[in-house]
Order: C-alpha cells, then structure tokens, then sequence
C-alpha cells in the first residue's frame, strides 16, 4: 500500500489493521471499528478489517499510508542473522474504542469480487536461472558499519 499507484488508493483509501474472524469474535469487533494499538513503541488509533487472513492472535498492519508511516510500532531491533528490520514479530495491545466506522475496504477492492488483479512480479524461476544470481544464504554475510 504505496499509494504511489491511483488505483490502489480508491480500493484502499485509508489504512487499516487485519485482525482474525477468531479475535474478532472474542473482543467482539467488526469491521471498520475503531481501535487503539499500542506496542512498548508507540501507539495509533486506527480501523479493523476482519478477515480469514490472518489467524489466531495475530494481527497485520499494513507499514505504509497516506497518513504517514506506522513504524512508530515497532522498534529498532533487528534479526541477528540477516541483520534485516524485525517489523514482522512486535507484541501489541489492542483496546477496542466506542466508534463504529464504514468498513476500510471499498466495494470495488477484490476481496468483495474474489478476483484479484493479475500483477507481472518478479519471475522467481527465470531469476533464479541467471548466472549471476547466488542463493541466499550460499556467501559470507558482509557487515555494515556506521561511518562517523
């Protein structure tokens, strides 16, 4: 959710949090109520999207908007051993709030048709087949140090 691409904000205007049909029961949420998430990092009060997506206890937050990055969830921490931003394993709060709101997701987004618009991504099997391309994994990791 860039929102660099016109189409992707009139399918999704505004950001949203995926919790679980599971949760969802249990706190007694529905789509389009207001919630308050908060991490040991920060805090923001955002929509819910109930769906099939996710499962359980988790919850998705999508990292870009409109509205401004919500990063101010998560932390600094990296994964020791790729050295890549850990934004995919933070512990959060959720307290349900008094407001109902419209539900995020537009009629026209292709969750309500089932029929997703075909993207050309990256071809996994004809970058692999490259003579350059390396596995991840098969060379020595190289560490990046801060230049004072």
């Amino acid at each position: 959710m860039t929102h660099r691409v016109a189409g992707i904000y009139e399918e999704t205007p505004e950001r949203y949090l995926e919790i679980s049909e599971e949760l969802a029961k249990e706190r007694e949420i529905e789509s389009g109520r207001w919630v308050r998430v908060t991490s040991r990092h920060g805090s923001l009060v955002i929509k819910v999207v109930v769906t099939s997506r996710v499962i359980g206890k988790q919850v998705y937050l999508p990292l870009l908007s409109q509205e401004g990055p919500v990063n101010v969830l998560t932390g600094s921490h990296t994964d020791d051993a790729t050295n890549t931003p850990a934004f995919k394993e933070t512990a959060v709060r959720i307290k349900v709030l008094p407001d109902q709101g419209t539900n995020p997701i537009k009629p026209l987004n292709f969750r309500y048709s089932g029929k997703p618009t075909p993207q050309n991504g990256v071809e996994v099997e004809r970058k692999w087949k490259r003579s350059d391309y390396r596995m991840p994994g098969t060379q020595p990791l190289v560490q990046i140090h801060s230049q004072k």
